[in-house]
């Protein structure tokens, strides 16, 4: 009786214990599925796409020269016993900047000079003797052949005193040349040589710089040529200025390019009567060659290459955050300015577009967007482009 029992007891717990197995297995696998679907949906950040400018910018790196930078060389070889020429010092135009032996040439200045008055005493002895011919010859004293032979004498000793008066001015400059003086205003820049060295007219005693204006010269290449030209507005930096953007223009673009490397010369003039700007700095130079005005652009990190293209245009792929799901857009650019870049289609003012996040999304996922997670986009001075 009691096994009886037993066995009915089991039979009738035998439906309730299928059912609570079931539901164990059930409920899990409901949970596993709902977080599954909350993993699918991907943590985006975006950017709202506005209007704006974009510039393309042409990029050049290049030297700051002196307006006027001039080489001053020794025109006689002997040695150097006075130099006040001292880098970085303002000079005058004609002060001395070095002095150059000249005993030798003092010698030949007093040569010169003594014999040009021998010359000139025995010229004019002949011209007082043919005075006295002259009134000599209405008496019959002298005659004509005398009187010319005299002539003769008088002009060969002119000739004489002319030749010498040539030598001693020459032997004068080249005195005068001993000292070396400043050709313009401005400052000493470099100084090759010490007292004591051997001047030679191959190598420069000093270098005199005009910095009171200074021109940046960078070298463009020969594709570029079309769209540069004077009066062209451009900014620059110098390293040593610590990166601060400033203004010029293109003052000259030369007519004829290198052969070796095909590249034309372009000079931007500059004010600098502070004399921050130093020839031999480097200066990074960004011209403005094209500007579209209120046009819609987009950060170009977010958007991805395709093989796509649409005529001669290339097809870039971006999301778009819509109502919390993923719309893909083909997107065509235009000109570029850093990392900002002109939309020609795909994409339209005020569309969400996600810029981190992006590559996780195929079009028809879901979107979330974290607190504070949406972003103004990138800075406006991103450098130069091509």
């Amino acid at each position: 009786m009691k096994t009886s029992i037993s066995i009915a007891t089991c039979i009738n717990a035998t439906p309730i214990l299928i059912v609570t197995v079931f539901l164990a297995a059930v409920v899990p696998a409901c949970d596993s599925t709902e977080e599954d679907e909350e993993t699918r949906v991907v943590p985006a950040e975006v950017f709202t796409i506005e209007t704006g400018t974009i510039i393309r910018r042409f990029g050049y790196t290049g030297d700051i020269e002196g307006k006027s930078e001039i080489k001053v060389f020794a025109p006689i070889p002997d040695r150097v016993i006075s130099l006040s020429a001292r880098e970085g010092e303002r000079v005058k135009r004609g002060e001395v900047l070095a002095v150059i032996r000249s005993k030798q040439l003092s010698q030949s200045v007093s040569q010169a000079a003594g014999g040009l008055d021998a010359v000139r005493a025995h010229r004019d002895g002949l011209k007082d003797q043919l005075e006295r011919f002259k009134k000599l010859e209405k008496s019959g004293a002298v005659t004509s052949s005398q009187i010319l032979s005299v002539e003769s004498q008088v002009a060969g000793a002119q000739a004489q005193v002319r030749q010498l008066e040539a030598t001693l001015g020459q032997a004068k400059q080249m005195k005068g040349d001993a000292i070396i003086r400043a050709p313009i205003d401005g400052v000493i820049g470099q100084v090759f040589v010490e007292v004591g060295d051997m001047a030679v007219p191959q190598i420069p005693i000093c270098t005199v710089v005009d910095m009171d204006r200074v021109k940046i010269k960078v070298r463009i290449p020969e594709s570029d040529l079309p769209s540069v030209e004077p009066g062209q507005p451009v900014s620059f930096r110098v390293a040593a200025r610590d990166q601060a953007i400033e203004h010029g223009t293109v003052s000259r673009v030369s007519p004829v390019l290198d052969r070796l490397s095909r590249t034309a010369t372009m000079e931007v003039d500059l004010e600098n009567a502070d004399h921050k700007l130093k020839p031999g700095m480097l200066a990074r130079v960004e011209l403005e060659v094209k500007r579209h005005e209120n046009v819609v652009w987009a950060p170009k990190d977010a958007l991805t290459v395709t093989s796509k293209r649409k005529g001669e245009e290339q097809i870039f792929r971006g999301i778009v955050a819509f109502a919390g799901v993923a719309q893909e857009r083909e997107v065509i650019l235009g000109l570029e300015d850093g990392n900002r870049v002109e939309v020609l289609a795909g994409l339209k003012a005020g569309d969400q577009l996600v810029v981190k996040g992006q590559h996780l999304l195929a079009d028809g996922d879901p979107v979330k967007l974290g607190a504070g997670k949406k972003t103004t986009g990138p800075a406006t001075d991103a450098g130069p482009t091509r």
